[in-house]
């Protein structure tokens, strides 16, 4: 059994340290996200980054410092006429997406854009046509589009009948919270259920708080009510989407954990637990297992990035990787952001 166990970690060694992407790439940006969720992943891809690109010359020198055989630069146009770089990974502040984005496209080079591209409707769909007079392809770092947690939902949720989603964190003065936090739980709602709209909004102002309540409508005719919430807390805050289908409940804990509650039969209008009684039984589906130290269950993994990172990069190589969050897949999404922000003013 030891010999079993030993030649398959090291084929999986084998397999892991062969991995090698060919293509030259670059990076715009090096702040606190990137470094935390991006850089690390990129590394464990053994991504040849050739740029990495800066605002500030002390920036700079720190680049250097910090990453081997790397050119640290702040002039983009330098990157975007190399002809060994493949594509164009963006993680700026958010401001600065939408002219990057339209920039690298203009030049017919990959690119992958951290959320939001774009801060409105309009802007997206100029991102759109650009990318159509473009030979290069776009990918948006919505990570739930690519967690496992959320593939496996979109599987058992195709005869979904309604759904109550509550996104509840603390107070949030340093950015837009329909950009910046509110646009992953939205996101991945028209990923799971298709397009539609939302409807009947009520927005809660606080001491530097805002509590949106809604319903969503889509076009299959499923529906959903959304809580979106910045007067919560950071430290206990609540990611929780519970999604009825006539076999029962699906509920996800953010991207770490998936069960599944099945329903009580019902026999000619009669529920028989009132007859023989009930017990409920719960399935996890998924579950981030800390104890395991491998990828699979390492939280970069569960909550998408590892994937997205991945497709993207599949894409520059050899374009045989599914692009779940191209531009226009987005138009549900700044939709409804739309209508968030119309009923905030």
């Amino acid at each position: 059994m030891n010999g079993i166990i030993e030649r398959y970690k090291k084929i999986r060694k084998k397999g892991m340290l062969e991995k090698k992407f060919k293509g030259k790439y670059a990076f715009v940006g090096i702040g606190n996200h990137s470094i935390n969720n991006l850089y690390p992943v990129l590394n464990y891809l053994n991504v040849d980054l050739k740029y990495i690109v800066v605002r500030s010359e002390d920036t700079k020198q720190l680049v250097e410092n910090n990453f081997n055989n790397v050119i640290a630069t702040s002039n983009l146009g330098e990157v975007l006429k190399d002809n060994e770089i493949k594509g164009v990974f963006v993680s700026a502040h958010p401001s600065a997406h939408f002219s990057l984005a339209k920039q690298i496209l203009a030049a017919n080079k990959n690119l992958f854009i951290e959320k939001p591209p774009c801060s409105s409707q309009n802007e997206l769909n100029e991102l759109i046509a650009a990318e159509k007079t473009s030979s290069a392809t776009a990918l948006t770092g919505l990570q739930r589009r690519y967690a496992p947690l959320f593939n496996i939902l979109a599987k058992k949720v195709t005869n979904a009948s309604y759904y109550t989603l509550k996104y509840k964190t603390g107070g949030y003065p340093e950015g837009d919270e329909l950009l910046d936090l509110f646009i992953h739980p939205l996101d991945a709602l028209f990923y799971l259920f298709g397009d539609g709209s939302v409807e009947n909004i009520k927005v809660v102002k606080g001491k530097g708080t805002i509590v949106y309540l809604a319903q969503v409508q889509h076009q299959n005719g499923i529906c959903g009510t959304i809580e979106f919430s910045t007067s919560h807390s950071w430290t206990e805050a609540q990611d929780i989407l519970t999604v009825t289908t006539p076999k029962g409940e699906y509920i996800t804990d953010n991207t770490s954990k998936l069960v599944f509650n099945s329903s009580p039969t019902v026999m000619m209008n009669i529920p028989l637990e009132k007859v023989k009684g009930f017990t409920p039984q719960s399935t996890t589906l998924y579950q981030q297992n800390s104890f395991l130290p491998v990828k699979e269950h390492n939280q970069l993994y569960s909550a998408g990035y590892f994937n997205e990172l991945e497709s993207f990069l599949q894409i520059c190589e050899s374009g045989n990787s599914s692009n779940n969050s191209e531009f226009k897949a987005l138009i549900p999404t700044f939709k409804a952001i739309e209508a968030l922000r119309k009923a905030k003013a």
